[in-house]
């Protein structure tokens, strides 16, 4: 599948291959080596997609053994492992997110993050869910300290990663499923909301909004924002809570976090209403050789946007 935007030159690649799952954070992930083991292992144990998808690790500059790891689980794992990094300048996720969609190959695209531990029947379940025309939302139960510790390798390779669960996190994602679905059918506008550790959607969609808008510096708010200009192009959103989350390991808040972005220049930004449908800088950047990009979108949001030499 051709490509919209280039993998940053900085950007290497590691051999890749058919449907992709996201360790976003594709796996997204910075410095954090260890959550992220436990989150490949888990990507190796599914069930039902062999030979059906492929990941990408997409890295924000660690200086750790971050790149060391996945090299070495490359010739273990079951599945084509790719990874994709950057010279670290701040939490730059948006980013992360657009070079791990670049380097990879598949039609329909999950992204999660590198602290999110998949249940065994996660992939299979998102490939049931997909349908035209939509993004998948979901969201995480969250541990705490304690639990994501006991939660090893060999818990989610004997597939008990369920079991590490509180009961209390059950209950607020099945509530949270309830109004999704709610939401849904009664087409409320940006609702259900994506978050970034567990969505999914067709790669036209993404290219055609031009993927996550790397103005997003610093913690939140990049998904919302994709949410939004998905919904001006015509893409709705769909739960997959009442089916599946992932599992969130439990780690300090990066040091950018401000719960709801408020006061942040994020929030400057994703509250602005004259953004852009296409957005300026994503996949496809400013220095691009296209500088000419026509979209299809429904006529209510067609537009045609510049890219500046």
């Amino acid at each position: 599948m051709k490509h919209a935007g280039r993998a940053s030159p900085r950007s290497p690649v590691l051999p890749a291959g058919p449907i992709r799952a996201w360790p976003s954070n594709w796996r997204s992930t910075f410095e954090r080596p260890a959550h992220l083991r436990r989150c490949l292992v888990a990507l190796d144990v599914q069930r039902g997609v062999a030979g059906r998808f492929e990941v990408v690790v997409t890295d924000d500059g660690s200086r750790d053994g971050t790149t060391r790891l996945v090299s070495a689980l490359a010739g273990s794992v079951s599945y084509p492992l790719s990874f994709t990094t950057h010279d670290h300048a701040g939490f730059r996720l948006a980013r992360c997110r657009n070079e791990g969609a670049a380097a990879s190959t598949a039609p329909y695209i999950l992204f999660t993050d590198g602290d999110c531990v998949l249940p065994p029947d996660h992939l299979r379940i998102h490939l049931e869910e997909r349908r035209p025309g939509w993004i998948v939302a979901g969201d995480c139960f969250r541990l705490d300290p304690a639990v994501s510790k006991r939660l090893d390798a060999r818990s989610i390779r004997e597939g008990g990663s369920g079991a590490f669960v509180p009961r209390g996190e059950r209950r607020r994602i099945a509530v949270k499923a309830l109004r999704a679905k709610v939401y849904q059918m009664l087409r409320v506008p940006l609702r259900p909301r994506v978050s970034g550790s567990n969505m999914a959607l067709w790669r036209s969609d993404f290219e055609r909004v031009n993927g996550f808008d790397e103005r997003f510096v610093g913690w939140g708010l990049e998904d919302v924002d994709l949410q939004w200009r998905l919904a001006r192009a015509g893409v709705r959103s769909r739960t997959i809570l009442h089916r599946t989350a992932a599992i969130h390991l439990w780690h300090e808040p990066a040091a950018t976090f401000v719960r709801n972005g408020i006061g942040t220049a994020n929030r400057w930004y994703v509250d602005d209403p004259t953004r852009p449908t296409f957005c300026r800088d994503g996949l496809v950047k400013p220095d691009d050789a296209a500088r000419v990009v026509p979209l299809s979108l429904p006529a209510a949001f067609r537009e045609r946007r510049r890219i500046a030499a």
